[in-house]
C-alpha cells in the first residue's frame, strides 16, 4: 500500500509543511495544538482581508532548514 495520498491543489513542495502542521496538532502539549489552530485562523482571515482567493499563496513558501 502507498505511504502517501494524492491530494488536489497540493504541490509536492508544500508537503514538508503540512507534516509540520499536522505534527503540531498532534502535539502532546495541549497548549501546541490550540496555538496552531489560533495561527491557521489569523493567516486565514489575514488571506482574507487581503483578498486572497482561500487556499492562495501569496508567493513561494520559503525553504526549511529541517
Amino acid at each position: 500500500m502507498a505511504r502517501s495520498v494524492p491530494m488536489i491543489g497540493l504541490s509536492p513542495d508544500e508537503l514538508p509543511w503540512v507534516r509540520k502542521l499536522v505534527a503540531l496538532l498532534r502535539h502532546p502539549d495541549p497548549t501546541v495544538p490550540e496555538l496552531t489552530r489560533q495561527a491557521l485562523l489569523y493567516v486565514a482571515h489575514a488571506a482574507e482581508r487581503a483578498g486572497l482567493p482561500q487556499g492562495a499563496v501569496a508567493g513561494p513558501l520559503p525553504k526549511t532548514p529541517c
